[in-house]
């Protein structure tokens, strides 16, 4: 019995931590724009996540960041994961010219497929 307690509370604690890490890589909250043709990712290893609020401001990750410095890191990160692939999070009401942008530089950086999340609307 005392074995099997230890696994439950070492499964319990794998799954904290599992979860605490998922939400700290996600970034910044932003309102999604709704797609009817939008589709949950089988596979999410090897992604970089980008985000654009509604006033253009652009994160890497949890960190704000200026699009030179994005380029900069983003090509760092391809340079050493090939198959890395951006997804990019852009608030509904981020002006498109900031989205872009944002846009622009992942392709500049020779990031081989860009992502634009969206959630799936209903109906």
């Amino acid at each position: 019995m005392a074995p099997m307690i230890d696994m439950v509370f070492l499964l319990l604690v794998f799954f904290m931590c599992v979860s605490s890490l998922a939400r700290l890589d996600k970034g910044v909250e932003v309102e999604l724009p709704q797609s009817h043709e939008s589709e949950v990712p089988s596979e999410v290893s090897d992604r970089g996540i980008v985000s654009v609020e509604g006033d253009g401001s652009v994160y890497l990750g949890g960190e704000r960041v200026e699009l030179e410095v994005l380029k900069t890191r983003l090509g760092g990160a391809i340079e050493t994961n090939p198959r890395l692939q951006i997804v990019v999070r852009a608030d509904g009401t981020a002006p498109f010219l900031e989205i872009r942008k944002v846009l622009k530089a992942c392709a500049e950086v020779g990031a081989y497929e860009v992502i634009y999340a969206t959630y799936e609307a209903s109906g």
